[in-house]
C-alpha cells in the first residue's frame, strides 16, 4: 500500500509544479524519452548521476509524478501513453521497484514472482520502444528534448584503448 501512496502523493502538475521533485521529474523525463527512443534501460543510478540527483532513492516521487503526469496528459488527449518509468531498473533485478505496479498491473506487482514481473515489463517496455510520439508528448509538457553532444562522445571513444576489432 504504501508504494500506491507514493504515486498518488506525487503530483502530476509537472507544468507548474515548485516542489523539488516536480523540478526534477521535468528534468528526468527528456532523459527517460531518449532511453525509450534508444530502447534501452536504465539503471537508477547512472539515471540519479546524470540529473544530479545525490540518492537513487530519491527517485520515487519523481519516476511516480511521471506517471501520473502521463496518465493525465492520455486521458486528456485520449493517447494511450506508455509508462516510460519503467525504462528505469535496479542493477540486481533487471525490474523497476516495485512502485511501478501502480502504473501497470491490475493485480499487485508486488506479490508476482521475479518470471511474472518480467513478463509484465517486457511487455510495457515492448510498447514504450515502440511508441512513436515521445517528442509529442514532451511537447505538450512544455520540455526540451536531450540532445546529444556527438562531439565529445566521439573524443572519448577516440581516447579509449584497445578493445576494438584489428585487422592483422
Amino acid at each position: 500500500m504504501a508504494k500506491r501512496q507514493t504515486a498518488k502523493i506525487a503530483n502530476s502538475d509537472l507544468l507548474n509544479g515548485k516542489k523539488l521533485y516536480l523540478e526534477r521529474a521535468r528534468d528526468t523525463l527528456p532523459y527517460l524519452v531518449r532511453q525509450a527512443k534508444a530502447g534501452q534501460t536504465i539503471y537508477y543510478s547512472d539515471l540519479a548521476e546524470e540529473v544530479g540527483i545525490p540518492n537513487p532513492r530519491n527517485l520515487n516521487y519523481v519516476l511516480g509524478s511521471i506517471g501520473d503526469a502521463l496518465i493525465t496528459l492520455g486521458r486528456s488527449t485520449k493517447t494511450e501513453i506508455p509508462p516510460i518509468q519503467c525504462v528505469v531498473v535496479n542493477k540486481s533485478t533487471g525490474l523497476p521497484g516495485e512502485g511501478i505496479g501502480w502504473f501497470i498491473s491490475p493485480t499487485d506487482f508486488s506479490k508476482l514472482n521475479k518470471t511474472q514481473k518480467q513478463k509484465v515489463v517486457s511487455a510495457q517496455l515492448a510498447k514504450i520502444f515502440t511508441f512513436q510520439d515521445w517528442d509529442w508528448v514532451l511537447d505538450e509538457l512544455g520540455l526540451e528534448p536531450i540532445t546529444a553532444d556527438i562531439e565529445e562522445e566521439v573524443k572519448i571513444a577516440k581516447s579509449r584503448k584497445g578493445g576494438g576489432e584489428s585487422i592483422s
